[in-house]
């Protein structure tokens, strides 16, 4: 199922009213179950939002001063469309924020200061950092408001991103309707929810690998034409997303990797799993990653880069376990 460019402009526009409070749809068939959940993600977000001594703005927003300074990431220069008219020109692109726990379309409306100043600086460099006033849309949309912004040096890549790796444990996991972020340019425009994978190809197939469990298969829907395997290679992490419509994921970059770097990459995620729940990584869950390598066909000599910086703010953690609990 696909979505044309007049059906997705049509459901941005009843999310705006639902984020707002202002309808409940009654739809049938798969996009009825998304807005659905959607509908009833915002009334838990509140709860968890009360819960945290939080309120959302009219707009739907958290402002950025009872959250904490973030730093956003972005995939892609950002490109201005007519699509705020009659607001005026609005500038897009998407990001990686490690405190916000999530994959964010930022959106910069370019009549205000702060959007033009934020714009100007991703077109030189890919990462920023923002203090006070900005707006946050849990879990997948931020704006720059009247935050304070400053570019930053060192740059967050998608192989590297805490907040973005999966493993076969959870892969099949369906996502909340609120995890999914609006996309424009990776892959046709679309909601999307991006991971990031370490697979091994068998055969025609992929083969997720492990944290602590057992390898999956990948139900692929479509590879990007971008995307290119060495012959040589077997084993790659994998940029990865689904849409809510459907079940098989769309693999939009790939880059070769090494055993040591899949263990890496299983602890890290690991860690985060550990970072939600608010505990540290305990030795068995390490020994229980190199079983699960192994037994998967690996046999890591040591171990690769594990990141194991906490980065996420404490009301983004609340909010991302609450939609996994009830995803």
């Amino acid at each position: 199922m696909k979505l044309s460019a007049t059906e997705l402009a049509k459901l941005l526009r009843i999310l705006e009213k639902i984020d707002k409070g202002l309808i409940h749809p009654r739809m049938p068939d798969r996009i009825g179950r998304f807005l659905r959940q959607y509908g009833s993600g915002r009334k838990e977000l509140d709860m968890t939002l009360t819960r945290c001594h939080v309120e959302r703005r009219a707009d739907a927003a958290v402002s950025g001063r009872a959250l904490g300074t973030v730093e956003i990431h972005s995939f892609l220069k950002p490109e201005i469309s007519l699509l705020g008219f009659p607001l005026g020109e609005v500038a897009e692109t998407v990001a990686i924020s490690e405190q916000l726990g999530c994959f964010v379309n930022v959106t910069m409306w370019l009549k205000g200061p702060t959007a033009n100043t934020a714009y100007n600086l991703l077109r030189q460099n890919p990462a920023l950092r923002l203090t006070g006033d900005y707006r946050w849309t849990p879990s997948a949309r931020l704006t720059p408001g009247e935050s304070q912004i400053e570019s930053i040096g060192e740059v967050t890549t998608w192989q590297h991103a805490r907040c973005l790796k999966a493993v076969a444990d959870d892969i099949i996991r369906p996502p909340h309707a609120l995890e999914y972020v609006l996309d424009y340019r990776i892959g046709p425009p679309s909601m999307k929810y991006f991971r990031c994978v370490c697979a091994m190809k068998d055969s025609e197939k992929w083969q997720v690998l492990p944290g602590l469990s057992k390898s999956r298969t990948l139900e692929v829907a479509a590879v990007s034409p971008e995307v290119k395997f060495e012959k040589s290679e077997k084993l790659y992490t994998l940029l990865i997303y689904c849409e809510p419509w459907s079940r098989a994921w769309t693999i939009v970059d790939a880059v070769p990797i090494n055993a040591e770097e899949a263990l890496a990459h299983a602890i890290t995620w690991a860690d985060f799993q550990r970072e939600l729940s608010g505990l540290g990584v305990e030795p068995t869950i390490v020994a229980g990653s190199q079983q699960a390598m192994r037994a998967a066909g690996l046999s890591p000599a040591e171990f690769g880069h594990i990141d194991l910086t906490r980065y996420l703010l404490p009301v983004p953690r609340d909010v991302l376990l609450s939609l996994r609990r009830t995803g």
